[in-house]
């Protein structure tokens, strides 16, 4: 009886919140979208301007494959730039992503830039949304509706979101690609979360972390379909672009490119801890060497990664938290980490809030530990409902793998939580 009362009013209180957090949210994107298309106006053919990159890649793929080595040599990516019409091209420009991507969306060269451009935005948008279900459906199995109404509210208010769409980024692709695996996983079909997650690889390098840690979480089917996938898409890539430009980007070209990506500056621009820590130094008037940073960042991201490799191999007893921290630790230990970067940073949000409303006594006075992780999660929300300002994303995203971390420690952290699961 008491039971029930309690989850009476917690329903009442989510759908209350949630109704007010929607309301706001939805008048800061009002707000937000004339500045935005105003700005876009004015750029004029820099609009979406990071997908010009892309679309580089795509025409090399499509027009020259035989000379793919040109993917990443600026002497050649930045007279393509100023020929399409871009005017905002400096000479740090470059293109970074796997040669498995170009070759995959090849076929958006096929038209001029201007038509690929609205097919791509269109494409983003739809990543977008489907992602963002996948994530509401994995992160929440109540009954409540008010609870989907603030997690939908917390996407809204999300800025990293904007910037995604605003820029024409890859991120909500890799988005709808992990949150796929994840959700396959739960129901069961490992077999297509392979596929998705060796797609998700051939986008960016970073989801290769998230193969470790399902290794280590025993999800051998997924692991190993992953790999088949991955050898599949890479022998297709090789067919077109020969085996030495796949091995060169790994072994040379990747690592030359990170050390031109700390050239663009440290936080906002890049808030990886090796960006926070180079505007950091240089704000106190001791600027740090790059081979300290280098050395700092990488002796952080194997921490970071030993640290999820451990608690991940003990198996949450809620696989949902697996999931989270291994999303949040591809993030943390990233040694370039840009605001477009941070829309992945909703699967572990929402899974941590999710959860929590999940439990009756969320909102209750005698539910302090839910309630102290709360305020945790609010304090990153609030961080990541604007654009990133000095190390603000930064914090964000150490709030939120050290909240995914608490997870495993239920009774030092979160007594409640950990009454309730013991």
């Amino acid at each position: 009886m008491k039971t029930a009362s309690i989850g009476s009013k917690s329903t009442a209180r989510y759908s209350t919140f949630g109704a007010v957090l929607l309301v706001i949210a939805l008048c800061m994107l009002a707000a937000r979208i004339p500045h935005l298309v105003r700005d876009l106006h004015d750029r004029g053919p820099d609009w979406v301007g990071d997908f010009q990159y892309f679309y580089y890649a795509f025409t090399v793929a499509i027009n020259h494959p035989s000379e793919a080595w040109i993917l990443y040599d600026g002497d050649h990516v930045i007279p393509f730039l100023h020929e399409i019409g871009m005017l905002d091209v400096s000479a740090i420009n470059f293109y970074g992503y796997p040669p498995q991507f170009a070759i995959i969306f090849s076929w958006l060269a096929s038209w001029d830039v201007s038509t690929a451009r609205i097919i791509w935005s269109g494409m983003s948008a739809v990543c977008m949304v489907t992602a963002v279900i996948l994530t509401l459906q994995l992160s929440y199995r109540g009954g409540n509706r008010g609870a989907f109404v603030l997690l939908a509210a917390i996407v809204i208010l999300f800025r990293p979101t904007l910037d995604e769409m605003y820029w024409g980024q890859s991120n909500a692709l890799l988005f709808v690609l992990l949150a796929a695996t994840f959700f396959c996983i739960e129901r069961g079909n490992r077999y297509a979360a392979g596929l998705f997650l060796a797609l998700a690889i051939a986008v960016k390098v970073t989801p290769m972390a998230i193969v470790g840690l399902l290794l280590l979480r025993r999800e051998w089917r997924t692991v190993i379909s992953t790999i088949i996938f991955s050898v599949v898409i890479a022998a297709v890539t090789a067919a077109q672009f020969g085996w030495n430009v796949i091995l060169r980007y790994y072994i040379a070209d990747l690592w030359r490119l990170n050390k031109q990506f700390s050239l663009l500056g440290g936080a906002p621009f890049n808030s990886s801890l090796k960006g926070a820590l180079q505007t950091l130094s240089a704000a106190s008037g001791t600027s740090m060497s790059p081979t300290a940073l280098g050395a700092i960042s990488t002796v952080f991201g194997l921490a970071v990664c030993l640290l999820a490799a451990y608690l991940v191999f003990k198996r949450h007893a809620d696989p949902r938290i697996d999931y989270a921290l291994a999303t949040a630790t591809m993030l943390l230990a990233s040694p370039a980490l840009e605001s477009v970067h941070m829309v992945v940073v909703l699967i572990p949000l929402l899974i941590l809030v999710g959860t929590t409303l999940e439990e009756p006594q969320a909102f209750s006075g005698a539910a302090s530990g839910s309630r102290t992780e709360l305020v945790f999660i609010a304090l990153s929300i609030a961080l990541l409902m604007f654009s990133p300002k000095f190390v603000s994303y930064t914090v964000a995203v150490m709030l939120i793998y050290g909240l995914c971390v608490a997870r495993y420690f239920p009774t030092a952290v979160f007594s409640d939580r950990g009454r309730k699961t013991a």
